[in-house]
């Protein structure tokens, strides 16, 4: 009998399917820390050095909880800090739950052995570039570089580096009345890049890209996040465990990346602890209203679209009624019980796709050429 394992808060829970029933893993190639990504990053650090001189260097730097790039932030840090005239840490965790998401940042840098002064995005000074509010740090450092994953993302399509600006708090450009979310982030992006020296390190599925920060924008642009997949009646995925499930207003968005792997009327299987609840005050304000932040307000319309023409149903601590009252989706102590109901709805002879974390956007119907 299959058994496949996802991650669930700090430990992990499995998933048993039975031997008749048709199921498929789908695997994500991930990049493996070797010689080619410390050259890359001591390349950037030595054009990072020519620029900076003696002036001070400032790193905006996206915590989402992925050891890899803890290990590059380290790897950059060591090799500026004797040769130019101080680093400053921004750091953002918009990833994550607010308050987890700083805790586990410090514990993190404590754990390697950063010994860095570190801002919190929100909380900065900010000034006025071209009618934008910005982090003053960023405005006044002589280059500075983003540090920050690239991945699929169920509102944005893909959440990198110019993503992180904006919903990390770097920048504050206000959204206008006729604007997507998308518009407003590359307006804003485009804008910053014409004036500001910036850099970029991010890890875009399986390679390590570093340069020129409006270079690699366009590389990830052009990246195809998809993943070709056959006729699946189920899908069930994981959300990375913590700290990447802390909370439904995290992973809620997952739903969205697996909408176009499942059949019409599908279900779609999400398992996150969710520990900390629903999320932020202001994602509950979009909830319960039309308020909250304008990503927030996309989420919640998200869900409700997807609901109307597939089943939803999550494995997490969230209290069954509150799923079900908020956002039509099933509730489920285990991923064994999710398995058993969706068993119950479509039969033994459903074909399952399974995802034990979701790095990719898994589409029917498009070329495996592609992929």
């Amino acid at each position: 009998m299959p058994e496949f394992w996802f991650k669930y808060g700090v430990t992990e829970v499995s998933l048993e399917v039975p031997e008749e029933v048709s199921c498929e893993k789908l695997e994500v190639k991930e990049l493996k820390p070797g010689e080619e990504v410390w050259r890359k990053v001591t390349d950037l650090a030595e054009e990072v050095k020519r620029d900076a001189g003696s002036r001070e260097v400032v790193i905006a730097y996206d915590h989402s909880g992925d050891k890899l790039l803890l290990m590059i932030l380290k790897h950059l840090i060591e090799s500026l800090e004797s040769e130019v005239g101080g680093i400053t840490l921004i750091a953002s965790c918009w990833r994550l739950d607010p308050s987890e998401g700083r805790e586990h940042l410090r514990r993190s840098l404590k754990e390697y052995g950063l010994d860095v002064k570190v801002f919190d995005a929100e909380e900065c000074e900010f000034a006025e570039l071209r009618g934008i509010p910005i982090a003053r740090k960023l405005l006044e450092s002589p280059v500075s570089v983003i540090l920050a994953g690239s991945e699929p993302h169920g509102i944005l399509g893909k959440a990198s580096i110019s993503e992180t600006l904006v919903l990390g708090g770097f920048l504050k450009p206000k959204l206008e009345a006729d604007e997507s979310l998308r518009e407003m982030i590359s307006e804003a992006w485009t804008r910053v890049v014409e004036e500001l020296n910036l850099k970029a390190v991010t890890i875009l599925k399986d390679q390590l890209l570093a340069g020129d920060a409006e270079n690699i924008v366009r590389v990830v642009e052009d990246a195809d996040m998809t993943a070709p997949v056959g006729d699946f009646d189920v899908v069930i995925a994981g959300c990375g465990g913590a700290p990447r499930d802390s909370s439904f207003q995290q992973v809620a968005h997952v739903v969205g990346l697996l909408e176009e792997s499942v059949k019409d009327g599908g279900l779609i299987g999400v398992i996150a602890e969710c520990k900390r609840g629903l999320g932020s005050k202001e994602f509950l304000e979009a909830a319960f209203g039309d308020r909250g932040s304008p990503l927030d307000r996309e989420l919640i319309r998200l869900l409700r679209r997807v609901s109307e023409g597939r089943r939803i149903a999550f494995t997490s601590a969230l209290p069954r009624s509150l799923l079900r009252s908020l956002f039509d989706i099933r509730g489920f102590d285990t991923p064994q019980d999710m398995l058993t109901y969706a068993l119950r709805l479509y039969s033994r002879s459903a074909r399952i796709l399974i995802l034990e974390k979701v790095g990719v956007k898994p589409v029917r119907g498009i070329s495996r050429e592609r992929s």
